[in-house]
C-alpha cells in the first residue's frame, strides 16, 4: 500500500506536508453548544451547554489552548453541590503527532462531551505537528501547558489525559507537572501509540490493519521524529524511554487509568509502560481488552459511549480527596 495515498497527505520539498481531506475543523462556541450527555444520571438533563474559547499557549510558537466549560455548573462545585471546583483535565488529542488539530471535529466533539458528563473543564492542547515541527516540539509544547495550568487551576482538581500519540504527550506533560509541584489527582492514558524497530506479535500482525496499517505507521513515525532518528528512539521505544526516566521519577506520577483495545497495534509497547508503572509503585488501572481497533471511540458510538463511562467514572473517583472521601464514607 502507499501510506502516502492512505493518510491523505502529500511531502512537499520545503519538508511540509499538505494534509488532504483533513477533519473539519469547527469554531470554537463562547455562546455555548448543546452536548449530548451519554451517561447523566437518573432525572438530570441529557444534554448540557458547553463554552468553549480559545487561547494563546506560546505565542511564538502559534500554540494555543482549547477551554471547554459546562454551563450551569457552579465553580464553586463539581456539579453535585458538594462545594469542591469542578475538576481541570489538561488534554492531547490525537493524530500520530502527524495529523489533527485541538479544533478538529472529532476531537473538539470528544473535549465537549467529557466537559458536559464529568463535568470538568476541559483544556485541549493545540500543539505543533511534525514534520513541520518534529519531536520533541510537542513534548516542548506540553511543558508549557503544564505551566499553563498551574496559573489556571486555582484550587481544582488537575488530571492529564491524552488520545493515541496524545497519550504519549500526556505522560511526558505528568512528569513535568511533577517536577514543577503541580497537584495532580489522576493520569488518563488511552490507547498511547509507541513503537520500535524489531516488530512486536500485534505490530506483525498489523500490516492491513483497518486503521493504523503498519506502513501507514512506520510514516506516522518517519515524519515525527527527529531526522536521522529511528524508532528505537527514547520519544517512541518505550523500553528505551523508561530507561531514561527511571523508577524513581515514575513513582511520582499520581493515580493512573491506561485504556487498550485488543486489535490495536501499539497494544505491547501499551503493556511495556503499564508492568513498569507497577513496577514502581504506581496506582495503575489497566483496561487493555477493548474490542476494537485503534481510535474506535472516534468512529462508534457504542465504543465512545464506554470511553466517556470510563474517564468519567475515573475521573469522578479521584477528584475526591482522601479527607473527603474518608468523611462521605463516614456517613454512609
Amino acid at each position: 500500500m502507499d501510506p502516502y495515498k492512505y493518510l491523505n497527505i502529500r511531502y512537499n520539498p520545503d519538508g511540509s506536508l499538505t494534509r488532504h481531506n483533513a477533519a473539519r475543523l469547527l469554531p470554537p462556541a463562547p455562546s455555548g453548544e448543546p452536548v449530548a450527555v451519554p451517561i447523566a444520571p437518573d432525572g438530570e438533563e441529557n444534554r448540557r451547554i458547553v463554552h468553549s474559547n480559545d487561547a494563546p499557549l506560546n505565542p511564538a510558537n502559534g500554540t494555543s489552548v482549547r477551554l471547554f466549560v459546562p454551563a450551569g455548573v457552579v465553580d464553586n462545585g463539581n456539579g453535585n453541590g458538594n462545594g469542591r471546583p469542578i475538576p481541570l483535565i489538561l488534554y492531547f488529542h490525537g493524530g500520530g503527532y502527524v495529523l489533527f488539530r485541538a479544533a478538529s471535529e472529532p476531537f473538539h466533539n470528544t473535549a465537549a462531551v467529557l466537559a458536559a458528563t464529568i463535568p470538568s473543564a476541559v483544556a485541549s492542547v493545540d500543539y505543533r505537528l511534525a514534520p513541520e515541527h518534529r519531536l520533541p516540539a510537542a513534548f516542548d509544547d506540553a511543558a508549557d501547558a503544564v505551566r499553563w495550568v498551574r496559573s489556571y487551576a486555582a484550587g481544582r482538581p488537575v488530571f492529564i489525559m491524552g488520545c493515541h500519540n496524545g497519550a504519549s504527550i500526556a505522560f511526558r506533560a505528568a512528569l513535568a507537572a511533577v517536577d514543577q509541584g503541580v497537584e495532580l489527582r489522576g493520569l488518563i492514558l488511552n490507547q498511547a501509540h509507541h513503537s520500535g524497530v524489531e516488530r512486536t506479535p500485534a505490530e506483525e500482525a498489523s500490516v492491513d490493519d483497518r486503521v493504523l496499517p503498519l506502513p501507514a505507521n512506520d510514516l506516522l513515525w518517519e515524519l515525527a521524529l527527529p531526522v536521522g532518528a529511528d524508532r528505537d528512539h527514547e520519544y517512541c521505544n518505550p523500553g528505551a524511554m523508561l530507561a531514561v526516566v527511571g523508577a524513581s521519577q515514575l513513582r511520582r506520577l499520581p493515580p493512573c487509568l491506561v485504556l487498550g483495545r485488543k486489535k490495536d497495534p501499539p497494544r505491547d509497547r501499551q503493556k511495556v509502560l503499564v508492568d513498569a508503572l507497577r513496577d514502581a509503585g504506581v496506582d495503575v488501572e489497566a483496561r487493555m481488552d477493548g474490542a476494537g481497533y485503534h481510535a474506535m471511540e472516534l468512529f462508534k458510538a457504542d465504543r465512545a459511549a464506554e470511553f466517556v463511562a470510563q474517564v468519567t467514572d475515573f475521573v469522578r473517583r479521584h477528584a475526591v480527596d482522601d479527607v473527603q472521601q474518608a468523611g462521605a464514607r463516614s456517613r454512609m
